[in-house]
């Protein structure tokens, strides 16, 4: 079902409902005159139809991104909106009593009390979704290349291994600076994007020589490149939270 199809669909229920209690407002009220409990019940009722119908329309789900509004859905769904229901219901039941529990300004008040409680939870609620998402992406951006640099530092690794003993001051270098690699966690606010792009490149560089040196190749733009790689790490590992 597309979008527009689903909200049509959604629309067709709603006005079903109104129209479903605007027929037994008119089938139980008859002739008689409508007392002020009478337009507070079905003032409650047409409430309470509101509220049920809210997530209908502003739902907290959203298949493209479902677990990050699940605090949303639980808060409104599963505890606001039985809350108020059973809440009005109550109040509903205590002035309708013979005689009267409460009397109907006590009821109005009370009601206007739980309405506000209500839409308080849903501010709250989005909030809470829209911090989740605000706290998801600065995460996502923290992990941007880290996620990257780790298992490129490790196959890297691999190579250097492999590297002809002629070779073995730079074997050494380079497999300090994966070893430091291991340590670099991520810092707020992208401070050390560039940083990690650069770490990056390097590791890509230097799989390149080693590969050629495999090869049968033979590159003196290895140690330099070792040397760029160490002191990169080491900067980067200068940033902290």
């Amino acid at each position: 079902m597309t979008r527009n199809k689903s909200l049509l669909f959604r629309s067709l229920l709603f006005f079903a409902g109104v129209g479903i209690i605007i027929l037994a407002f008119f089938l139980t009220k008859g002739d008689r005159e409508l007392t002020g409990v009478d337009a507070f019940i079905w003032t409650s009722i047409g409430v309470m139809y509101l509220v049920l119908a809210l997530p209908f329309f502003f739902s907290a789900i959203s298949v493209g991104n479902f677990s990050e509004k699940i605090p949303s859905l639980v808060i409104i769904w599963w505890r606001s909106i039985p809350l108020y229901i059973v809440a009005s219901i109550i109040i509903i039941i205590l002035l309708s009593w013979n005689p009267p529990v409460i009397i109907i300004n006590t009821a109005i008040i009370i009601q206007s009390i739980l309405l506000f409680l209500f839409a308080l939870s849903i501010y709250l609620s989005f909030f809470a979704s829209s911090h989740v998402r605000r706290v998801a992406t600065e995460e996502a951006g923290k992990q941007q290349y880290i996620s990257q640099l780790k298992p490129k530092a490790q196959s890297l690794l691999l190579s250097v291994n492999k590297l002809p003993a002629e070779y073995e001051k730079t074997q050494q270098i380079l497999k300090q600076a994966i070893e430091e690699i291991r340590y670099i966690y991520p810092v707020d606010g992208g401070a050390g994007n560039d940083l990690e792009l650069k770490i990056i490149k390097s590791l890509n560089i230097l799989s390149e020589y080693c590969g050629g040196i495999q090869g049968g190749a033979h590159t003196s733009a290895l140690e330099n490149e070792a040397d760029n790689l160490r002191m990169l790490v080491k900067e980067r590992k200068l940033l902290r939270n």
